[in-house]
């Protein structure tokens, strides 16, 4: 098995070379993942890590209280706690996550990217400002759709192209953004949007918006720029079987960093 995903890391270094234009970093780092009881995009994001990105990756039980020297901490995707009786809101109180917002504090800076559950786990734990609401169609969204940067100036949006429509999956009930209008005051000065849900071309208007979002939010960052938040499920475009390695473009900037 390791020799064949030896081939798959080839063929994907190939490929982001001459496809997408992004030269693959060999540094090694740690990361952690959090395992939450029903974090379906555990997994996935261990793979992408580990297997295509070639990091030295570590589980994070959702009860422990040490992260075992992690570079970046990773809230993956998936129902946690069953989303009930809200998407992220026990997550948010497991003894992990008083450990990741320490590892987030001023004087360590430490990196936390959350990726759709995950990112409503920051919303719900306040390591990110606004809220994630149910799906203004008020149905559960589970298709690829486009998003473009709104600040390339960021760790995980420095290897998106300004202007780039860039295809990734959603799978959520609950992704809706809203902010008071002082807190969306804040995210346009400090240039705290990353993504805006788009069309193909790079349009954002309401048909692009799949889920009812603020000004068709779909990242945010706080103003530090060290905790992040994407609802699309990057660590599902990773890989060349599936037909698309964008989200490697997500996780390739908290590399080498």
């Amino acid at each position: 098995m390791i020799d064949i995903f030896s081939e798959t890391q080839k063929f994907f270094c190939k490929y982001v070379e001459k496809y997408i234009g992004l030269q693959r970093k060999t540094e090694n780092m740690k990361f952690g993942v959090v395992n939450f009881p029903g974090s379906h995009g555990f997994s996935d994001t261990m793979y992408a890590l580990h297997y295509i990105l070639e990091q030295n990756v570590v589980e994070l039980w959702h009860e422990d209280t040490d992260l075992q020297g992690v570079d970046v901490v990773i809230l993956p995707s998936g129902a946690s706690f069953g989303d009930l009786p809200v998407p992220g809101i026990v997550a948010a109180k497991s003894p992990v996550m008083a450990s990741i917002e320490k590892f987030a504090g001023i004087r360590r800076k430490g990196l936390v990217l959350g990726i759709g559950n995950g990112f409503q786990i920051l919303c719900q734990s306040g390591m990110l400002k606004g809220t994630l609401n149910p799906n203004q169609s008020g149905t559960f969204v589970g298709k690829n759709i486009f998003v473009r940067p709104d600040n390339t100036d960021t760790l995980v949006t420095k290897f998106i192209k300004r202007g780039q429509a860039l295809q990734l999956p959603i799978a959520h009930a609950c992704g809706r953004f809203d902010a008071d209008k002082e807190t969306m005051r804040e995210f346009h000065q400090n240039g705290q949007i990353l993504l805006r849900y788009c069309s193909e071309d790079g349009k954002t208007n309401s048909e692009s918006n799949p889920d009812g979002s603020l000004d068709n939010i779909a990242a945010i960052c706080n103003a530090a720029e060290n905790v992040f938040g994407i609802m699309a499920c990057a660590e599902r475009a990773v890989d060349m079987d599936l037909g698309n390695v964008n989200g490697l473009l997500i996780f390739q900037g908290l590399i080498g960093n």
